[in-house]
């Protein structure tokens, strides 16, 4: 039996047109007319029946092009349409297209041998994972979620495909998810969250999948239960106890309070401070001269100096130059040979910078400084040389200088406050830290890091709301990590609730009015002695001024008492500026 070839391209299930170099139809089979959705088309214009598909074929032709592939889109199918040029026996120019839909396009890939492996690896890779999987579509609804994830929160993966993933918010299965914050500012996320029902955390990562138009096709997200690496965690604990016992006997103390203060520096201007100050401290580099806002952590930047230089087992000193008057600031740095001065001790006494020989000593609010000593200062600082009060001798000493201030230096030289020569000398190697609402990727892990040492000395087991977080996230923190910090710290102390909710609030004073006593209050009041009410009067007193400057000598002259009682009374109370 013979079989003609128009038999066969008839029965074809793909679709076969042909048309000339005038995007004239001169052949059409019946499943190219079921997919153009057209009929007696034979000698039409394609233009009538697809102007995109006409354009494109046309163009092929006058182009020559072997073999392009396009796709168009009909009403019910989307369809892939392979163009070949022809050219008949009297040599005028036409084009074949054959045709056939996406979807058979996509189950005959299935069956490839190639893409059934790779579809059973992705398979096997999500069904056994030792990590819960999610992949959600640009709208949120879980296209594909694993046993793990599913069992994490209590639910059957059946439940939970083609659902809206903050369902399980709605529902009252865990407390936050991650999905909407992705989809909302298009970056990746990480975050825990709470399972209310099973009373467990859960640890969850985020990440956007874009299109060649930058557009979210969908989002994966990994889980795993925190409660896993509970065992590890405490073993890790018993074993950094080990170790800062067995540093405490071998570094100086202020070492230990850097390492229990663990510098988060994960904004790029705060990582450039950290890299040039760790090169300047391999590198043994003196005259540092650290600026920044109050607040920002000059002092425990210094100490990592220290501790990652190369004196870190030397003595490391500071002094706070706004904290002493002018003669015993002086004292203290250089110190004094025997009856220097009223008052001064028989035997005479090592100044601080003696102490620091061979470390590193760090001038706080250098700014300050009185300007008699700031000479004296410029001569350690060329020769390397002292020279106690009433003595005749000069002292070779060796030691790291970092000076640090939160005030403009290059104006106090201007109105003859700070000496220019000694301010050239300090400022040798420059660095600013940033304000904390510049560096706005860092604030998220300080709030977590200080919420958990506070949870774990308060023996709390607060935690934050997901409108706490944007709070914080977007508050501008004029004093900066201590605000921060005192703020979660009161937060953890003072909030009854587990949920911490609207934890900053711009009106709220340190200090109540005293017309707004709860009878409670006046009663505590009454049931104390004078010295109790008087004490309390005075620590409420140093706060409140406290709050407004950040210098023990602003907080003298706005008190109107000395700055050495400022020093002695902020030291009864336990208070401190840093």
């Amino acid at each position: 039996m013979e079989i003609r070839p128009e038999t066969i391209l008839e029965h074809s299930y793909i679709g076969v047109l042909g048309v000339d170099n005038q995007g004239i139809i001169q052949y059409i089979n019946h499943r190219a007319e079921q997919l153009l959705e057209c009929s007696n088309s034979m000698g039409c214009p394609l233009e009538k029946i697809d102007s995109y598909m006409a354009g494109k074929l046309v163009s092929c032709i006058e182009q020559d092009k072997e073999n392009q592939t396009f796709h168009i889109q009909k009403s019910k199918v989307a369809i892939e349409v392979l163009v070949s040029p022809l050219t008949c026996d009297n040599g005028s120019k036409g084009a074949g297209c054959f045709m056939r839909t996406i979807e058979d396009l996509e189950a005959s890939a299935l069956k490839l041998p190639n893409i059934k492996e790779m579809r059973m690896q992705f398979q096997t890779l999500l069904d056994h994972s030792y990590y819960g999987i999610y992949i959600l579509d640009h709208q949120g609804i879980v296209l594909k979620v694993n046993d793990v994830a599913a069992g994490l929160i209590g639910v059957k993966k059946e439940e939970m495909i083609g659902t809206q993933i903050t369902d399980i918010v709605k529902n009252g299965i865990v407390d936050t998810t991650l999905t909407p914050a992705i989809l909302k500012y298009k970056k990746p996320l990480t975050r825990p969250l709470y399972v209310i029902k099973s009373n467990k955390y859960i640890m969850a990562s985020g990440m956007p999948i874009f299109d060649e138009q930058g557009k979210i096709l969908f989002v994966v997200v990994i889980e795993h239960d925190m409660t896993m690496v509970k065992e590890l965690r405490t073993r890790l604990e018993q074993v950094e106890q080990v170790a800062d016992t067995i540093k405490s006997e071998l570094s100086d103390r202020n070492l230990l309070e850097l390492k229990n203060s663990k510098i988060i520096a994960d904004a790029p201007a705060m990582n450039q401070v950290l890299t040039v100050l760790l090169k300047l401290a391999k590198m043994d580099a003196s005259n540092i001269l650290i600026t920044g806002e109050s607040g920002t952590g000059k002092g425990l930047l210094s100490k990592f100096v220290h501790h990652n230089g190369n004196r870190r087992n030397k003595p490391f000193i500071s002094i706070n130059c706004a904290a002493l008057p002018d003669m015993l600031l002086e004292a203290e740095l250089f110190g004094y040979e025997k009856g220097a001065f009223t008052g001064a001790s028989d035997s005479g006494k090592a100044g601080l910078f003696e102490l620091a020989n061979q470390g590193t000593i760090f001038l706080d609010e250098i700014g300050d400084l009185p300007f008699p000593v700031q000479a004296k200062l410029l001569k350690v600082l060329d020769d390397g040389e002292i020279r106690r009060l009433g003595g005749t001798r000069t002292i070779k000493v060796n030691c790291i200088v970092i000076a640090a201030t939160n005030r403009n230096l290059e104006k106090l030289v201007q109105q003859k406050k700070f000496r220019q020569d000694l301010y050239f000398r300090l400022n040798i190697f420059p660095v600013h830290i940033p304000p904390l609402r510049k560096r706005r990727e860092d604030i998220l892990k300080i709030s977590n890091f200080y919420l958990k040492k506070y949870n774990k000395i308060y023996k709390q087991k607060k935690r934050f709301s997901e409108n706490c977080l944007e709070q914080i996230q977007a508050h501008d923190f004029p004093g900066n990590v201590r605000e921060l910090k005192n703020i979660i710290k009161n937060a953890v102390v003072i909030k009854e609730k587990d949920v911490l909710d609207k934890i900053i609030s711009p009106g709220i004073t340190r200090q109540k009015s005293r017309h707004s006593s709860s009878f409670e209050d006046r009663k505590s009041m009454v049931s104390q002695g004078l010295n109790e009410e008087l004490l309390e009067f005075e620590r409420k007193k140093l706060e409140k001024a406290m709050a407004r400057f950040d210098s023990t000598r602003d907080l003298a002259n706005h008190l109107g008492i000395s700055q050495s009682t400022v020093v002695r009374k902020m030291k009864k109370h336990g208070l401190s500026l840093d």
